[in-house]
């Protein structure tokens, strides 16, 4: 029988409540704590998008796995958290990158994928709305969204069902080892004392990781985000997100959707964009070339949204490793464990590394390979 631990999650946006659920139904004592209100971060701002369709391909069981995961949620929760599936379409600007993009469709169909090549003419019978100058599109039909501030909280609701306790504005100021071993983490005044510490703080992980003498290669990454008052249910049927690099914003990454209220949401991560660390302790205002950008990618995309208004905007901070990839595992003092790094994606990803970080404390082998997710897979580059 596998012994059970104590376990303290650092974080509650979506992969500490991921985490925090797996850990609890498979038996361990698990404390999650966070810094302010729950999934009040990136992940409560996220648009939360649930496909496999154009990621890694190494990463396809990973993720085909993740996405059944939501579904068998959605199904078994008394809780209701909008599990919405509308597909996704990415769209594609240059006609020079449609073979590259059909290739990837070729392949992730190999791998059951339910993904199709759209050509130009055909792109408006899965978005009627979408009449602006675009060269081609790539579809996976079973794509979803969720909402992720029900989402965050209904994991974490099945957590504390499993004995989990939820703790929002406890920071973590210490964490205390002893001999090389995790004892406890320090808030306020007061030691909880634990067998395991799971850092899934998104861009503050390189921050309390340090508290360990522990560096780890995560940055803070700002994404902009833009939404409209409410229009026509069915205006944007599916997620639309760009294909390739030159189909966002200065060359970033979009994606647009409209919510269960009929927002548009529009979300933008520029190429690169990282930040300095500690950037992600200061939420600055949106910037306005972002929202004029943005407007005119919109309209240019969408023209029938020209007179539409637009009702708020906002910034939060991704976490990304230097692959764009999760690190996930353990660290250098022993049931010390890391969870984040994963470029704006952890809501496709969160089950997976929940049962990952689940497999690891019970010394099991995982069904998935926890090598790409190395916590020290960087430190042999020069």
């Amino acid at each position: 029988m596998v012994a059970k631990r104590s376990v303290v999650v650092v974080g509650a946006g979506i992969t500490g409540a991921a985490i925090s659920f797996f850990l609890a139904k498979s038996g361990h004592q698990v404390t999650v704590l966070e810094k302010d209100a729950l999934g009040s971060a990136v992940s409560g701002a996220s648009l939360a998008c649930i496909t496999p369709h154009m990621i890694d391909l190494s990463e396809i069981e990973l993720l085909k796995w993740s996405c059944r995961a939501w579904l068998n949620l959605a199904n078994d929760s008394r809780a209701n958290f909008e599990y919405v599936r509308c597909g996704q379409l990415r769209f594609i600007e240059r006609e020079s990158e449609a073979a590259a993009a059909a290739r990837h469709v070729e392949a992730e169909r190999s791998l059951g994928i339910n993904s199709s090549f759209v050509e130009a003419e055909n792109i408006r019978c899965i978005e009627p709305n979408l009449t602006g100058p675009v060269a081609a599109a790539t579809y996976d039909p079973d794509g979803a969204t969720v909402n992720p501030f029900l989402a965050v909280r209904t994991l974490l609701l099945n957590a504390k069902s499993f004995g989990a306790a939820i703790r929002p504005h406890t920071p973590v100021e210490e964490i205390e080892i002893q001999n090389g071993c995790i004892v406890g983490v320090v808030s306020g005044s007061e030691l909880i004392r634990c067998d395991c510490v799971v850092l899934a703080s998104g861009p503050w992980t390189a921050q309390l990781a340090q508290l360990c003498n522990v560096n780890l290669p995560i940055l803070p990454r700002k994404a902009q985000c833009l939404a409209s008052v409410a229009v026509p249910p069915g205006t944007i049927r599916s997620v639309v997100s760009s294909c390739e690099a030159s189909g966002g914003v200065e060359a970033g990454y979009t994606q647009i959707q409209q919510s269960s209220s009929g927002q548009i949401l529009f979300n933008t991560v520029l190429a690169g964009g990282l930040s300095e660390p500690g950037a992600q302790n200061f939420v600055p205002e949106v910037d306005p070339v972002f929202v004029a950008d943005s407007i005119a990618q919109l309209l240019r995309l969408f023209p029938c949204l020209e007179n539409t208004q637009w009702l708020r905007s906002w910034v939060r901070y991704e976490a990304v490793a230097p692959d764009q990839r999760f690190l996930i595992g353990p660290l250098e003092a022993d049931g010390l464990f890391v969870a984040a790094g994963d470029a704006g994606t952890g809501f496709i990803r969160a089950p997976a590394v929940g049962q990952l970080i689940s497999d690891m404390l019970a010394d099991k082998e995982s069904t998935f390979r926890a090598e790409p997710y190395a916590p020290n897979r960087f430190e042999n580059r020069r």
